[in-house]
């Protein structure tokens, strides 16, 4: 900045022929670069020369180095320059040392993969949804995609018709995916799944040696949860939640190996079904024998172990147990002084259960599964983590017909999405509650006078009561699905029978589905029939009737749900149009520029505009 610009400047404030009269000197003051010192001279060629000879050192040996790498063959060129860098890693200084360099420790190169993953992940462009690239509507396929070519020539034609009357069925392909119409008698469940038959494989190696387990996996917290709710629909439920804990002696041995957890419970659980099948004395107060007969029911349980540490950092192994037997409370003493006693190994709480039909959901919590899921610290067990008496697992799920698969898997995740839409708000209502509820234990912990906490606790009773009437309103339309899982869908309550006729129908008729059934063959392997009315005389006797309701349903259905399927069409196509338009054609920087220049224009003569209205009205 020279003088003439400080002069333009200050004229902003000061007239310049004010500035020239004045005594002070254009060149004093800030006006002058004197006033802050000397002025700096000029380098000398040397003192330029000094400066730069780092900058030509690094320079001279990339360029040395480019040139002798491209002086290589082109075929071996990489391999060079690997033997190169070996070469020189061989001949290093450190290796004639006594104490030669550390290798890298195994677990520091497995954490240096998985951090260049996570930044080559964080280098990728990702989405926070995939429902715009995996959703219901792609799983259906393209509405119109061209039917097989049927045969051109009369020739081909009668060829082509003799075929099909000849083999009037399919084999199944090794990885054709089929659905199932399942049900489970005891609970009145139905549920569509969907699944895949694979080719068979080789048999995995036998396990030999202990197992060992960490935790509960999914599949054992879906058995406890099964098996739990089998016993409250079937007997009432589980009534007394006992648990059995180790003196010190018993934990050596359970540490040096000499016994298990399981091994100790299946002894105790023994003596305790025998106690509960035969009877049991004991002396009341007066010393007078009292004797309580034994009851011939099953004797249902399910035990879970776990062994986190404790307080001190040691490991407390201890079990969790489910029974169906509990007592008249005149006796309650004694028959827990009798089961401590069947037990030996150290202090066994009984505690009665208020609700059997949520002891499934009571142990998951003890064990700490259901407040940390997979990551609750259960401790390491060596054998058998968990364990359900026959008589109480919940018995499997029944096939009562399969079909072809067809795009039952889009007409499942489109259900789940709907469903999860009708949900959203209810949840959210309840995510509020929830909150609302823990605010209130935190105000009624700090709360001392009387008639406050007591309006507190109405208020606790009162979010209650509104979590379980929201919670009942989510379960009320009792249909289960998700967009998250495409392969299963399930029908609860009185109404499930009627609810899965239903939607089997509605997939057909309003989504397109084939409903061609799967049958077992003259030859015992299964087969896809035909679905048309015609040619059942080649299956067996028992599958024809079924056939023939099967496609009287099927065309019942097409034709109920005409008028919806044309919908679903139409709008599918209108989507698929819409999302193979064309981009609109994009401005060229000469036309942004032009568009800028043009509201900039419109800005000043706003500017403008609005200070001359300014001045007018001043």
């Amino acid at each position: 900045m020279n003088n003439s610009d400080l002069r333009f400047i200050a004229g902003a404030v000061v007239p310049a022929d004010i500035i020239e009269k004045r005594n002070a000197s254009l060149e004093a003051g800030f006006l002058g670069f004197d006033f802050c010192g000397p002025r700096p001279q000029p380098l000398t060629p040397q003192q330029v020369w000094e400066l730069n000879c780092v900058n030509r050192e690094k320079e001279f040996l990339a360029q040395f180095d480019a040139k002798w790498k491209d002086g290589l063959p082109a075929v071996s060129r990489e391999k060079l320059i690997r033997e190169a860098a070996a070469q020189a890693e061989t001949n290093r200084l450190v290796q004639g040392r006594k104490s030669p360099t550390q290798e890298k420790d195994p677990q520091q190169a497995r954490l240096d993969k998985l951090l260049a993953q996570r930044d080559y992940l964080e280098r990728r462009i990702t989405l926070d949804s995939t429902a715009a690239f995996d959703n219901h509507d792609t799983l259906y396929g393209n509405p119109d995609a061209p039917e097989p070519a049927k045969p051109k020539t009369e020739k081909a034609a009668a060829n082509w018709r003799h075929k099909r009357n000849k083999r009037k069925k399919l084999k199944i392909k090794h990885k054709l995916s089929t659905v199932r119409l399942m049900h489970r008698e005891w609970s009145g469940q139905y549920r569509i799944l969907h699944t895949t038959q694979t080719s068979a494989s080789e048999a995995p190696q036998p396990q030999a040696g202990d197992r060992y387990t960490e935790k509960l996996t999914q599949r054992a917290v879906g058995k406890i949860f099964e098996s739990a709710a089998y016993v409250a629909t079937c007997q009432s439920g589980f009534t007394t939640f006992l648990t059995p804990t180790f003196t010190p002696e018993q934990r050596e041995r359970i540490f040096s190996g000499d016994i298990t957890i399981g091994s100790e419970i299946s002894r105790f659980l023994d003596s305790l079904k025998k106690m509960y099948r035969r009877g049991w004395q004991f002396a009341d107060a007066l010393g007078f024998p009292v004797e309580i007969d034994g009851i011939d029911e099953p004797f249902h349980y399910i035990w879970v172990a776990e062994c986190p540490a404790n307080e001190d950092g040691e490991p407390n192994p201890h079990v969790h147990i489910l029974l169906n037997w509990q007592v008249d409370p005149s006796v309650f003493q004694a028959w827990a002084a009798r089961i401590e006693s069947l037990w030996g190994h150290g202090m066994a709480h009984l505690e009665r259960i208020h609700e059997p039909k949520a002891a499934g959901s009571y142990l998951i919590k003890a064990v700490g599964y259901a407040a940390k899921g997979e990551n609750a610290d259960q401790g390491l067990i060596r054998g058998n983590r968990y364990n359900i008496a026959r008589c109480s697992r919940a018995p499997d799920w029944s096939c009562l017909a399969s079909f072809e698969a067809d795009n039952m898997a889009a007409i499942i995740r489109e259900c789940g999405y709907k469903l999860e839409q009708w949900r959203r708000p209810m949840e959210r209502s309840l995510e509020r509650l929830q909150k609302a509820h823990r605010q209130t234990i935190k105000a009624v912990a700090m709360a001392n006078a009387p008639d406050m906490v007591g309006k507190l606790r109405n208020r606790l009773n009162r979010l209650e009561k509104q979590m379980r009437e929201t919670r009942e309103q989510m379960r009320s339309r009792q249909v289960h699905a998700s967009s998250k899982n495409m392969f299963c869908m399930s029908f609860d309550g009185e109404q499930a029978e009627e609810k899965v006729h239903d939607f089997l129908l509605w997939a057909a008729g309003a989504r397109g589905w084939s409903m061609k059934p799967i049958i077992a063959g003259r030859d015992g392997s299964p087969v896809i029939a035909i679905n048309d009315g015609e040619y059942y005389q080649d299956y067996l006797p028992d599958d024809r009737e079924w056939l023939s309701c099967a496609a009287e349903a099927r065309r019942t259905a097409r034709q109920h749900y005409k008028r919806q399927f044309e919908n679903h069409l139409n709008r599918r196509r209108y989507w698929r149009s819409v999302l193979n338009d064309e981009w609109p054609p994009q401005p060229t920087e000469d036309e942004l520029k032009q568009q800028k220049t043009e509201s900039m224009n419109l800005l000043a003569q706003y500017e403008g505009a609005c200070h001359e209205y300014k001045r007018a009205v001043g």
